[in-house]
């Protein structure tokens, strides 16, 4: 498959653990360029950047704290100067926290996952598609989760639900200058790096009964901000095996 992102830019937002450091790593071997921000360790930070200059590209990293807009447009800059163009915005701001019951959850906890996930998730992409419109081309890609669909707590749902009215909200008015937006929601995969097995085992009821890899989502990011991808918009691709009904 000829994705025609060689040349292009990615800007990952949070490319240091989860789905972020293989996103970046397989934009990387398409021949993309990388701009990477995080707001944890300069450490893994410099790790992702590693990997992704294995893959023969340019990379530019900045810490970039959630909501921070004048950091993230500071670093997009950079990679414009550096580049000359940011094409696709690969949005991985997710807080993992164990779930909770509605009458346990406490305003704060609500708050920082409706901030850190959903309000972070707007700034960073009003500061990143005015950049894509410049180019009359750009693909926005909002990583989410299945709290979406199976409301497992209530501070989760909505905040992954809410990402996704915002992606759709953004396809819908940014189409006109060749912009996509879609989400993915994965499930059931196993972290990068962890022995461990995910919380909830396998089943032999599963379509695909086995853990998901985080390089799958990744390619999964890759196929759908590549040029032929340009009428998939305002989507939300469930990745998790087949493993729940939705």
């Amino acid at each position: 498959m000829n994705t025609g992102l060689e040349g292009k830019t990615v800007l990952v937002v949070e490319s240091v653990n989860n789905f972020g450091r293989p996103t970046a790593v397989a934009f990387a071997k398409e021949g993309a360029n990388l701009v990477l921000a995080s707001a944890q360790s300069s450490e893994a930070l410099e790790e992702t950047a590693r990997q992704v200059t294995d893959q023969g590209v340019r990379v530019i990293i900045g810490a970039c704290a959630t909501g921070n807009n004048s950091q993230l447009s500071e670093l997009a800059q950079q990679g414009v100067s550096e580049f000359g163009h940011v094409d696709v915005l690969v949005n991985n701001t997710m807080l993992p926290v164990a779930p909770q019951s509605f009458s346990d959850l406490s305003f704060n906890s609500w708050k920082q996952k409706i901030e850190t996930e959903l309000q972070g998730s707007f700034f960073i992409c009003q500061g990143i598609l005015p950049l894509l419109v410049q180019n009359n081309w750009g693909r926005v890609i909002n990583y989410s989760g299945l709290a979406a669909f199976q409301g497992s707590d209530a501070g989760s749902s909505a905040s992954e639900f809410g990402i996704i009215g915002l992606t759709r909200g953004i396809a819908r008015e940014y189409g006109k200058h060749n912009i996509t937006a879609n989400c993915i929601c994965p499930g059931g995969t196993q972290s990068p790096g962890d022995t461990d097995a995910p919380s909830f085992p396998p089943s032999d009821r599963d379509p695909l009964p086995r853990w998901g890899k985080p390089e799958e989502i990744a390619y999964l990011a890759v196929s759908i901000a590549g040029e032929d991808a340009g009428y998939i918009t305002g989507q939300c691709l469930v990745a998790n095996g087949g493993k729940y009904l939705l």
